[in-house]
């Protein structure tokens, strides 16, 4: 079944978000688990909807008539009688694609005189008129199942369908990103949290990028929740997060290494780079390399230490632009985080990890234009004891 029909059709859109199970099948139109009552008077939910389907291109027109097909039987009232009103015939007819109607329907739009003015407005009204005497029975039963539907190679960069997007109306904003490609470097707990989230993104590519295994103590600051048997292989964090994630997202590109002096020209290509790591050798080098090829970043970071037996300390999210660089030095520390100093200490906690993470691709989509962003700050700090976040290095757009 290809998606675009539906994703360049509001109508069909607007069904798949409102949670019908919707499929295109040659020229027709098919919507499944669509709730009646067969003549025993049982609520049944296997029945399908079928009508000709008229396209312009990938847009769904007008329907061309009020009738349809059904799949599964004949509809009855809640006292097991056909649905008289709405039946046509009741002759088997083979729609073709496998696909064999049982009934033949003929129902006008309540209005008099009036046309269906789109599918939605077709499919709704069928489905009411069919389903309303199994939820007689069964209160429960409803068509909109919100079942996950598979995507073709060519509708993007996920394995099934984002009707979260469309339901919410933000699927426009979104493509604003859909033709990033995205690095990772470091996928510790901030760095697993960004992935996570930028998964959810339409983006066409993430890039993963780190040396290290995937061992007990990840599991405790990392999201998800991996068997004892995983831990024990010893996977590499690259490798155990993709596996998880290209179960959603078909563009993780794993690169099991670190970024040096002989890959860090991986990074040209790329359109935005997370960086979530504490060497400051490495991240000098990457943050040079970065602003000489152009590429906008956000690193990430955090200190929390100890203090009279509570926790506390600082989230930052510093942003760099080609606008807005200068700052950098100011605000990232190089140093060696095996140092004493309180912004150095290593302590990793999962909430913050994913906190971190959070303000990170919340300024990625504030700079992309998904979320409206007034302060244009390239940097921010978070203090875990206050609940305080404080943004700095403003730029004026």
């Amino acid at each position: 079944m290809s998606q675009r029909p539906i994703a360049h059709s509001p109508d069909l859109t607007q069904l798949q978000a409102d949670g019908y199970t919707i499929s295109i099948v040659g020229g027709l139109l098919v919507v499944g688990d669509v709730p009646y009552v067969d003549d025993s008077r049982t609520a049944r939910e296997n029945g399908a909807l079928v009508m000709p389907l008229t396209l312009s291109g990938d847009t769904a027109q007008p329907p061309p008539d009020h009738t349809a097909f059904f799949i599964g039987g004949v509809p009855c009232d809640a006292e097991g009688q056909p649905l008289s009103n709405i039946i046509n015939n009741t002759k088997s007819k083979d729609l073709g694609g496998g696909l064999v109607a049982s009934c033949y329907f003929s129902a006008k739009p309540r209005t008099p005189g009036r046309s269906y003015t789109d599918f939605y407005d077709k499919v709704s009204t069928y489905v009411v008129l069919i389903s309303g005497p199994a939820s007689v029975l069964k209160p429960n039963m409803t068509a909109r199942r919100h079942r996950p539907v598979a995507a073709e190679a060519d509708d993007g960069p996920f394995n099934y369908v984002d009707t979260a997007s469309s339901r919410s109306g933000i699927d426009t904003m979104n493509d604003r990103v859909r033709d990033d490609r995205i690095g990772i470097v470091g996928l510790g707990g901030s760095g697993s949290y960004i992935l996570d989230l930028i998964s959810k993104t339409p983006v066409a590519e993430i890039h993963t990028f780190d040396s290290d295994r995937f061992l007990t103590h990840n599991a405790f600051r990392a999201p998800g929740a991996p068997a004892l048997a995983q831990l024990d292989d010893g996977p590499y964090k690259v490798e155990y997060l993709a596996d998880i994630y290209s179960r959603m997202h078909r563009r993780i590109v794993v690169h099991p290494y670190r970024i040096d002096e002989s890959t860090v020209e991986e990074l040209r290509d790329l359109d935005f780079v997370f960086l979530s790591i504490d060497d400051g050798e490495a991240k000098k080098l990457i943050i040079d390399a970065l602003e000489d090829f152009g590429v906008s970043f956000i690193d990430v970071g955090m200190g929390v230490v100890q203090i009279d037996g509570k926790l506390t300390g600082v989230i930052r999210t510093t942003t760099s632009t080609p606008d807005q660089r200068d700052h950098i030095a100011d605000r990232v520390s190089f140093a060696d985080p095996a140092g004493a100093d309180e912004y150095r200490s290593n302590i990793q906690i999962a909430e913050l990890n994913a906190l971190n993470a959070a303000l990170a691709i919340i300024r990625w989509k504030r700079l992309r234009g998904i979320y409206a962003d007034l302060e244009h700050e390239h940097h921010s700090t978070y203090a875990i004891d206050g609940n305080h976040i404080v943004n700095d290095v403003h730029h004026d757009e």
